[in-house]
């Protein structure tokens, strides 16, 4: 079939975009303020002028097929430059959203002090945010379905682009009362034989763990959860000991509900921002990040 590459329109690259974002015309129609049927019109419009479906039906949702996922990010990088055109010449504001991804722990306890710090800056419509694991936020990324993330354990060789910007300690915790919350400096031998309560393997806390203690003690899952409060809350219940942030601790801590197990080690870890290697970033974009690495945690 003949494509009409030159026919091709902001409004069915937006109504592309928005259809590969939700998987579906109805929650599409709803994000741009336009009715289902001006969604199908536009995206069957798009598809017969490139002469491809780009959508496969799956249970009831659209899902990007081979075509769809090569066009995702020519779309995306259009719509960022006329994003970036329209900033550049409208009132002075900065133009465009922001798509905003954060691990559990960024995004409970780091992302609302930035944001609360950034926006005011910024005369914008509230971002898109996304609180997921560090893999699913990768996969993300690369489907062009965030702007920027906010993570805290490895891409695992994503073409991504990553930024170091604040540090944090990961902190083994207990009951009140275990033996090893006595306020002496443990080996890290002294762990061995325990049973842990952790966050879900693909997070950026488990992957900590599984690099730092796992080699060096045996060791038994008792609990898996992919929330910090629960693991606190399980920690604090006798359950096991629990290895999270001094972000996601620290309320627990000073009321006692926990106790910390001190060792004679640090587990630093890196808090990084992610991007997809090769996106353009809008004139917002790159004013954000600039803002995030000089921002304090």
């Amino acid at each position: 079939m003949e494509m009409n590459i030159s026919s091709i329109t902001l409004k069915q690259l937006r109504v592309f975009d928005a259809v590969a974002r939700h998987g579906s015309l109805t929650r599409a129609a709803a994000d741009l303020f336009v009715t289902k049927a001006a969604v199908s019109v536009a995206l069957k419009e798009l598809e017969a002028q490139l002469g491809t479906p780009l959508f496969d039906r799956v249970a009831n949702r659209l899902r990007l097929n081979a075509c769809g996922a090569q066009l995702r990010p020519l779309a995306d990088d259009v719509l960022a430059r006329m994003a970036a055109l329209e900033g550049a010449f409208g009132a002075g504001a900065l133009g465009g959203e922001l798509r905003i991804g954060a691990s559990v722990t960024v995004g409970n306890h780091i992302l609302p002090r930035l944001l609360a710090a950034y926006l005011p800056r910024v005369g914008i419509a509230p971002p898109e945010v996304t609180i997921a694991n560090t893999a699913r936020l990768s996969e993300m990324l690369l489907r062009y379905d965030l702007d920027v993330a906010f993570v805290e354990g490895s891409t695992h060789g994503a073409a991504l682009t990553v930024e170091p910007l604040w540090r944090d300690c990961i902190r083994v915790i207990a009951a009140p009362g275990h033996r090893l919350a006595d306020g002496a400096a443990h080996r890290v031998g002294d762990l061995a034989g325990e049973t842990w309560v952790l966050r879900e393997a693909d997070s950026g806390t488990r992957e900590q763990f599984v690099r730092r203690l796992e080699p060096e003690i045996p060791w038994t899952l008792g609990l898996e959860f992919n929330t910090n409060e629960a693991i606190v809350s399980a920690v604090a219940a006798g359950l096991g000991l629990g290895f999270l942030s001094e972000l996601a601790i620290a309320d627990a801590l000073a009321a006692g509900r926990i106790a910390a197990v001190e060792l004679d080690v640090t587990h630093d870890r890196s808090l990084d921002a992610a991007v997809a290697r090769g996106k353009f970033q809008s004139p917002l974009l790159r004013d954000f990040l600039g803002f995030c690495r000089t921002w304090t945690a």
